[in-house]
C-alpha cells in the first residue's frame, strides 16, 4: 500500500512538475516568497511533512520532517510507579514488548488501546473507559492531508494526553523515547548517516537539481542517485521522501 502511495504521489506531481525544472538543473522561475506544504504517510509508520519555501532569486528551499504517531508519543516508563498492567497495554517491536498508555485523548476526544496481534489500536472510548469501536485513530490520522496537518499542528500544542486512570486528570505529551515528538531535534537513527543526515542530504538534492524526476529515474546504488545527479543519500525510503518533496513544490507557482 505504501509503495503504491508513493507511485501515485510522485507521478501527480511529476505531471505537475514538466517544464518547471528540474533536469538536473538548479530550480528557477518561481514566484518569491511563497511556502507550500505536503504531508503523506511515510517510512512505515510516521507521518512525513515537506516545506518549501522559495527565495528571491526563483528558487525554492525544502525542509524535510517527519511525526511519530500515537503508538510511539503513548509510550510510558513503567519504572516511574505510575503505569501498571491495568492502565497500559502493549505492542511488540523487534521482538520487544513496548508499553503503552491504555488511556489517552487527542484534540478533545477520548481513546482506548487495545492490544491486537502484537499491535496497538487507538479506538473511541464509551463512558467507562472500554472501547467503543469505530475509526482507529492512527488511520484517521493518516486519512488525509488535513487530518495529517492538523496532527502536526495539534500535538505541537500538546493536544495528545495520556491517562494513568480514565476521567482522571490527563497529562499532555511533550516527549517522547527520541526527545522530540517529531524527527527534527531527536535522537531517532543517529548511527552512520543519521536520519537528519539524509534529510540534509535530500534536501540539497532537491534544492541544486530541482525535482523533476520520474521514480525510475531515482536508483540507488549504496547512495541515491536522480538521473545522473548523486545526492549522497542512503535512506531505504527516499523514495517516500523525495515524492513528498514533489508533491510540495508542485503547488507552488511559476513567474
Amino acid at each position: 500500500m505504501r509503495t503504491l502511495i508513493t507511485v501515485l504521489v510522485a507521478s501527480l506531481a511529476l505531471v505537475a512538475l514538466v517544464g518547471c525544472g528540474g533536469d538536473a538543473e538548479p530550480p528557477t522561475g518561481y514566484v518569491p516568497g511563497q511556502t507550500a506544504e505536503a504531508y503523506a504517510y511515510v517510512h512505515g509508520g510516521y507521518v512525513g511533512q515537506a516545506v518549501v519555501t522559495t527565495t528571491d532569486d526563483g528558487g525554492f528551499e525544502v525542509t524535510i520532517d517527519e511525526a511519530f504517531l500515537p503508538h510511539t508519543l503513548a509510550i510510558v516508563d513503567m519504572e516511574s510507579g505510575d503505569w501498571n498492567e491495568d492502565n497500559t497495554v502493549f505492542y511488540v517491536q523487534r521482538g520487544n514488548e513496548v508499553r503503552v498508555a491504555k488511556w489517552i485523548a487527542y484534540a478533545g476526544t477520548n481513546y482506548t488501546g487495545v492490544t491486537v496481534g502484537t499491535a496497538v489500536a487507538y479506538v473511541e472510548s464509551d463512558g467507562q473507559g472500554n472501547a467503543a469501536g469505530g475509526t482507529i485513530l492512527e488511520k484517521s490520522i493518516i486519512r488525509n492531508e488535513a487530518n495529517m496537518a492538523a496532527w502536526y499542528d495539534t500535538i505541537a500544542d500538546g493536544g495528545f494526553v495520556t491517562f494513568t486512570e480514565f476521567g482522571g486528570q490527563g497529562s499532555p505529551v511533550t516527549t517522547t523515547s527520541y526527545g522530540s515528538l517529531f524527527k527534527r531535534g531527536s535522537s531517532y537513527w543517529t548511527n552512520g548517516l543519521t536520519w537528519q543526515g539524509n534529510m540534509d542530504a535530500i534536501e540539497e538534492a532537491a534544492e541544486e537539481n530541482g525535482v523533476a524526476f520520474t521514480l525510475d529515474e531515482m536508483v540507488r546504488d549504496g547512495e541515491w542517485e536522480l538521473a545522473d545527479a548523486t545526492t549522497g543519500a542512503t535512506a531505504s525510503d527516499f523514495k517516500d521522501y523525495f515524492a513528498l518533496v514533489q508533491m510540495a513544490v508542485a503547488r507552488l507557482e511559476m513567474q
